[in-house]
């Protein structure tokens, strides 16, 4: 299991379809029905600039960024493995 971070930039025009987006992850997470590997930790949306920030468990880096294109969010990705300290 992997520690993965991931900031999401969009558009303004696109906030809806990223707050839809977001909002079926989070019940897909509520439901446990994310693909085996995958746990979402948390969601931070910083302020009211188009962007958030999102921990998650996944089996990788790769199968993180494979999980993104699928879902295609209308949004710029950057993923990055993190280090847990807390």
């Amino acid at each position: 299991m992997t520690n993965v971070i991931v900031e999401h930039r969009w558009k303004t025009h696109n906030a809806e379809e990223v707050k839809k987006v977001v909002g079926n992850l989070v019940q897909m997470s509520r439901d446990k029905t994310l693909p085996p590997g995958f746990e979402l930790k948390s969601v931070n949306i910083l302020g009211s600039e188009p962007r958030a920030i999102c921990n998650w468990d996944a089996p990788s880096v790769r199968d993180m960024k494979d999980f993104i294109e699928k879902i295609n969010p209308p949004t710029k990705n950057e993923v990055s493995e993190a280090q847990r300290i807390v």
